[in-house]
């Protein structure tokens, strides 16, 4: 259940990085705000495999009702096991025990983080430039520090600078400061650091960060073409270097390999075509849609429920098919019966998804004891690749006929197969029917 789990999670994960890339790339092109969207993604691929889990145990799927009444003539037991990739228990043991540890780690990082921030900005003196209060470092900067309060802080060569790159620099602090960019950067930190084996979070969280980047470009900015002039500012404090934990700073200053991406998102002109609005926004939904349909892992009490319904449904009355009769009903003196055990297999394809449930099917056995495959016939199905298993294997099954009066007839039987992944508690019956 863990490595099935597991899997589901990343796979979700993957589907939604690809969703917010997608929306990504169309709200760039119309000028939109880029942040919430991997914002979004990130909480998606956190908790949609949790809420999944949580839906799959409260809303099991209970018991079908069949047609017919009366007693049930039981075909014998079959057993269906399904092969699991579940880890060994001291193995997943040390794997609960090392996400406990670096979650661990990186909640402590984090916190250090803000506890040392917090600590300097007492030593950082503060004063007010063009109008604006701020804090003066000697090598930290510029960025907005802390949440209550969020002080812009800035280092002390940027008072140098001649006052329309100043202005630039304040401007896009106060920007960070007004969208309370800290808080979302805290949130994306405290997601990565609860679940820090899934990568999808880290990609996202990556781009989160080039997003706020980017949206404060674009506020700042504005509707000015003189895009030049602040990318030359962004190249210039790139080459300088700060000292301080940046992890949960939204600052002027970037890495390197950000700064084509931000010029580049100044240069664009928002003017997306309708085609590329149609495609980006197709994308976006077709990657969610198949982000829903992901097979979820199952719950563990289904299984059980499963196996109370199949010993609580109501008996059936044997009947039969004489040759050349219509359909209805007579007495069986002896009904069809298998001659020996079936044996079943899990569907490969479904290794690992820990799909599980009963399959219902009728088909008529012939007076040779043969089942005739064109009368198959899907009852009750959880999915169509279990039920395309029981179809494969129902032609090689050999019964002895049915027989009224010592002479043998055709008669339609019911075979219920559940397919289980804990040993010892799947059955499969059959019910003739007629």
């Amino acid at each position: 259940m863990i490595a099935a789990w597991a899997l589901f999670s990343l796979a979700t994960g993957c589907v939604l990085t690809l969703a917010a890339a997608a929306a990504d790339r169309l709200a760039s092109l119309s000028g939109r705000p880029r942040r919430f969207i991997w914002l979004a993604s990130m909480g998606l691929t956190a908790c949609w495999p949790i809420l999944s889990l949580i839906r799959a145990a409260l809303f099991s799927r209970g018991p079908s009702a069949l047609s017919s009444a009366a007693k049930i003539q039981h075909l014998p037991t079959l057993t269906v096991i399904a092969p699991t990739w579940e880890i060994p228990r001291s193995l997943a043991l040390v794997v609960a025990t090392g996400w406990v540890l670096s979650s661990a780690i990186l909640l402590t990082r984090l916190a250090w983080s803000l506890v040392s921030i917090r600590r300097r900005q007492a030593s950082w003196p503060e004063m007010e430039i063009d109008g604006i209060r701020v804090r003066v470092s000697t090598t930290a900067g510029p960025g907005v520090f802390g949440f209550r309060p969020m002080n812009i802080v800035l280092p002390a060569w940027v008072l140098e600078l001649e006052p329309s790159l100043r202005d630039l620099v304040l401007r896009h602090e106060e920007q960070h400061r007004a969208a309370r960019d800290p808080y979302v950067l805290l949130v994306a930190t405290l997601i990565t650091a609860l679940v820090p084996w899934n990568l999808p979070l880290w990609i996202q969280a990556r781009r989160l960060r080039l997003a706020i980047e980017i949206d404060c470009d674009r506020r700042v900015l504005g509707r000015q073409k003189k895009w030049r002039p602040y990318a030359l500012l962004l190249l210039a404090i790139a080459q300088r270097k700060t000292n301080i934990a940046t992890q949960m700073v939204p600052a002027l200053f970037t890495s390197t390999s950000n700064l084509e991406l931000r010029i580049n998102a100044m240069r664009t002109k928002a003017t997306p075509s309708r085609l590329q609005a149609v495609a980006l926004s197709l994308m976006t939904a077709a990657a969610l849609t198949v982000a829903c349909a992901v097979d979820k892992p199952e719950s563990p009490n289904h299984l059980n429920n499963e196996a109370r319904t199949s010993k609580q449904e109501p008996a059936r009355t044997p009947t039969l098919v004489p040759e050349g009769a219509s359909l209805r009903e007579f007495q069986v003196e002896a009904p069809a019966t298998l001659q020996e055990t079936p044996r079943l297999k899990y569907p490969a394809a479904l290794r690992g998804s820990g799909v599980t449930g009963e399959v219902i099917v009728q088909f008529v056995v012939d007076q040779s004891g043969s089942p005739d495959i064109r009368t198959f016939k899907v009852v009750k199905s959880p999915d169509p690749r279990l039920t395309a298993e029981v179809k494969a294997a129902v032609p090689t099954w050999r019964f002895t006929a049915a027989t009224v009066g010592g002479k043998k007839v055709k008669q339609l039987v019911e075979q219920s197969v559940v397919f289980t992944t804990e040993k010892g508690t799947l059955s499969a019956s059959g019910a003739p029917k007629g």
